[in-house]
């Protein structure tokens, strides 16, 4: 292999702009020290699932405006209100 090339394989996946807020706010809550809102830690088989997930939080927070601005809390709520008929189970698992 020269130089520049990778041995991995590197995926794309797509997000809607409602996706990514709801994603941003739920990833920003379970890495927050600050708040018990963190799975403990049998949801975890692996500390590389932490790595994953912080990255992601990190990505999101390079793209994402919203949540940086003053309407933020209306912006998630309505986001929120989009994406919430697509599911109609009570929890992840359904």
């Amino acid at each position: 292999m020269t130089g520049n090339q990778q041995t991995r394989d590197d995926v794309e996946i797509g997000l809607d702009a409602c996706e990514a807020l709801v994603l941003f706010e739920l990833l920003s809550r379970w890495c927050d020290p600050k708040t018990d809102a963190t799975p403990a830690a049998p949801c975890f088989e692996s500390t590389a699932e932490c790595v994953v997930l912080h990255k992601l939080l990190g990505r999101l927070e390079e793209r994402l405006v919203a949540p940086f601005k003053p309407d933020y809390a209306e912006a998630l709520a309505e986001a929120r209100s989009r994406l919430q008929h697509d599911w109609d189970y009570p929890t992840l698992n359904g």
